[in-house]
């Protein structure tokens, strides 16, 4: 069995944020992307993927600013600045679903200072 030294995640995923996420393919000058699981094996260079090994992994792409998403047979590829845009439910929807679906929690009402509260 091949082990994954620290060296190869870390330079595994500089490749894949610098060789493939700023390439040019499939109609898209950059950009996120999807590795299979027979990719990402070919990648780490292993037979087989342990739930470790892909969070190492993660923590490596991470912080180039790479985020990694184990979806089991297919593992997207997604830069951190793309996601910290997505929209952010307003608290006050969030706390009536909760109130709805948990009704006996008694959760912390406190509101964030960072949330954005429109609807």
């Amino acid at each position: 069995m091949t082990t994954v030294t620290p060296e190869r995640l870390r330079l595994a995923a500089h490749m894949l944020w610098e060789g493939i996420y700023e390439a040019e393919f499939r109609g898209k000058e950059r950009g996120r992307f999807l590795l299979t699981r027979a990719q990402l094996k070919k990648v780490l260079n292993v037979e087989r993927l342990h739930g470790t090994t892909i969070q190492s992994f993660q923590d490596a792409a991470l912080e180039l600013g790479l985020i990694i998403i184990d979806l089991d047979d297919v593992f997207p590829c997604i830069e951190t600045r793309m996601a910290r845009r997505y929209r952010r439910p307003p608290t006050a929807l969030l706390n009536r679903h909760l109130a709805e679906t948990f009704p006996d929690d008694t959760a912390d009402d406190e509101d964030d200072p960072n949330e954005d509260d429109e609807e």
